[in-house]
């Protein structure tokens, strides 16, 4: 039987994965910038935010998982009654809402910039950088681990 906590581990080494091509791709400077956070910035966003939305679902204890995680505690089901919902979702909420976790789950540009020239594909380069979304995966590296600890001791 899968584990929410294995699918965020399995989601956060899909991440790291895509990191590091980018990093490759990004330092052989083959192509545009652009067209490569175009190309692995909503990738690597998705497997962040599965990885997230997995954790979510183990800090709740959750044993009946859906075919895809929540990306946002919002979504999160609800707790059967009598059960307590577990401290950690308050610093959860904290992050979704102002701190590096709201700017993960801030919508992407379409990935089409709005000054493009005719039969000229242009690439949007407002994503997120290849060191920020490094920044996030330390960070979730950083929050799971500490997050296992405590739910480990509970």
């Amino acid at each position: 039987m899968t584990s929410a906590r294995g699918l965020a581990n399995h989601s956060l080494y899909m991440a790291t994965l895509l990191l590091e091509a980018w990093g490759r791709e990004h330092e052989g400077a083959r192509g545009s910038r652009e067209a490569l956070q175009s190309a692995f910035a909503p990738a690597v966003r998705l497997h962040l935010l599965d990885a997230y939305g997995w954790f979510l679902l183990a800090t709740l204890r959750a044993t009946r998982l859906p075919d895809k995680p929540p990306h946002h505690s919002r979504d999160l089901p609800e707790l059967g009654a009598g059960i307590a919902e577990p401290p950690e979702l308050e610093e959860y909420r904290a992050l979704e809402s102002a701190g590096w976790l709201s700017q993960l789950q801030a919508q992407l540009p379409s990935g089409i910039a709005p000054e493009n020239k005719p039969n000229i594909l242009a690439m949007a380069s407002s994503y997120p950088h290849l060191k920020e979304y490094q920044q996030w995966r330390g960070a979730f590296s950083d929050l799971f681990a500490r997050m296992t600890d405590s739910l480990d001791e509970n």
